[in-house]
């Protein structure tokens, strides 16, 4: 068994590591990203929802308030909810073949594994979400 320091040591660098996720969490829990912040946020989690969106699209913006607040209901660490303005950052649409708005994609361990199109509700939304996060290993 570790030394009484060493589990200190390791408590400190969780605890940390969660402070970071719940401040993140409270700035806005869908943040709006680049295709440069994308490449960090699948490298930092196994669970990627992104939301591909635009200012003009009604639908998205009728939706964004439901897709928030299924993101902060299944906000774990290891799982990161983003949206993506394919005005804004076309390079990263186009990398995906996004062709409509909204859209949904899931990615899982950087790879795009699921997509959503148009509006849905928010129990099928959890349902899938859910499910991806299940096959990660996360603790829904």
């Amino acid at each position: 068994m570790g030394s009484t320091s060493e589990l200190a040591k390791r408590l400190a660098e969780e605890l940390s590591r969660r402070a970071e996720f719940v401040e993140t969490l409270a700035r806005d829990p869908v943040p709006e990203i680049s295709r440069k912040d994308f490449d960090e946020l699948v490298k930092k989690n196994k669970v990627v929802v992104l939301y591909f969106t635009a200012d003009w699209c009604g639908p998205c913006i009728s939706f964004l308030e439901t897709f928030r607040d299924v993101a902060l209901s299944l906000a774990r660490p290891g799982v990161a909810f983003a949206r993506v303005d394919v005005d804004r950052s076309y390079s990263l649409a186009d990398r995906y073949n996004i062709q409509h708005i909204p859209t949904i994609a899931i990615f899982r361990e950087g790879k795009l594994v699921d997509t959503v199109l148009g509006q849905t509700s928010r129990e099928e939304l959890v349902k899938i979400i859910k499910s991806h996060m299940k096959a990660e290993g996360i603790q829904v």
